[in-house]
């Protein structure tokens, strides 16, 4: 199978998804949901949030433009006015969701994504390694920016619908769907998710990747740019952000049991052994079955499969410091899981 950086087609450009240094403009806009933060219906941030933020800005020189926010409606136009003006950072100071309505609106521009972590899970910085504690994600940023470091980093398309974390087709969307329901606070989600996931019932899909055409019966299928996605379910440890392809991770030799419980062992970005899992990478997935299966990306219903899953390379821009010396994300091991 040939490296993503090998191909002339235009898609695989992963030799120029990879950290960068570069003149970046000195404003940065801070965007703020103060409603972020909770976990299982229970408010996670002590403190009144906007007072933090601002407080977080003057101390490591962030500047003074604060946008609070009250609808992903305001986020958008107040993003989309950052990247008119030229803005070198567009900080999102939010959850999961309030940092993918503002990078959707930054991907393929000159702007720079932030990252203030005010959420109960925090996928995409966890994905990004940037820091969970809002006080050094500030910090971080402050850093990066004065070394003027940026990180690009590829995302994903399910049909229409950009993602950043994982796609999920099968029994993996129904613990997903309740395991969300949980966080929001509907504690009833868990006892449902057990009882939808034994009555769920497998059908014959077929797995249409760059090299090979897998047709299987199995439970669950992750089709991942990252390692984590749904309450920090850590589906695929080894997904590089900047290869240019998927990790897709089939789970076909599960019960249903064993499968709950290995869902069990990797939340909140734990990792477990799963010898059961398979492997492969792609660019491009194409997901087909004898009978309906629900598919979702991240937290987005997509309905019922046939699906598509798609890298963009290369999209989104990402104010990241710069590793210490000796410290350098590894190259990512090339090898796929064979039929």
């Amino acid at each position: 199978m040939p490296r993503p950086d090998e191909t002339d087609d235009g898609i695989g450009l992963a030799a120029d998804a990879e950290r960068r240094t570069g003149k970046l403009d000195p404003r940065i806009r801070v965007i703020l949901n103060p409603n972020a933060g909770s976990k299982a219906g229970i408010p996670t941030n002590v403190c009144d949030p906007e007072e933090q933020v601002r407080s977080l800005m003057a101390e490591f020189h962030l500047g003074d433009d604060l946008v609070v926010t009250q609808s992903e409606g305001e986020a958008i136009a107040a993003t989309r006015d950052a990247v008119r003006q030229g803005y070198g950072t567009v900080a999102a100071a939010g959850g999961d969701g309030t940092i993918g309505t503002i990078a959707r609106e930054l991907l393929h521009t000159e702007t720079a994504l932030g990252v203030l972590p005010l959420g109960s899970v925090m996928n995409i910085a966890r994905m990004l390694e940037l820091p969970r504690d809002l006080s050094q994600a500030a910090r971080a940023i402050a850093d990066a920016r004065s070394s003027e470091s940026v990180r690009i980093i590829d995302v994903g398309r399910a049909n229409e619908t950009v993602f950043f974390e994982a796609g999920s087709v099968g029994m993996n969307v129904v613990i997903f769907r309740e395991a969300n329901r949980f966080g929001d606070g509907d504690w009833r989600a868990l006892f449902s998710a057990i009882r939808v996931a034994f009555r769920y019932r497998p059908a014959r899909m077929t797995i249409r990747l760059d090299d090979r055409t897998i047709t299987s019966r199995a439970l669950m299928v992750a089709i991942a740019n990252g390692p984590y996605t749904g309450i920090g379910f850590t589906v695929a440890p080894g997904a590089n952000l900047e290869d240019g392809r998927f990790d897709v991770r089939l789970f076909r030799r599960f019960s249903r049991w064993e499968l709950f419980s290995h869902f069990r062992g990797i939340a909140f970005g734990r990792r477990a052994y799963a010898p059961k899992v398979e492997t492969y990478r792609s660019r491009s997935v194409h997901i087909t079955s004898a009978s309906r299966l629900p598919a979702r990306a991240d937290s987005h219903d997509l309905g019922e499969t046939p699906v598509t899953y798609t890298v963009i390379p290369a999209a989104l821009r990402i104010v990241s410091p710069l590793p210490p010396p000796g410290h350098e994300p590894a190259a990512k091991d090339p090898d796929v899981t064979g039929d």
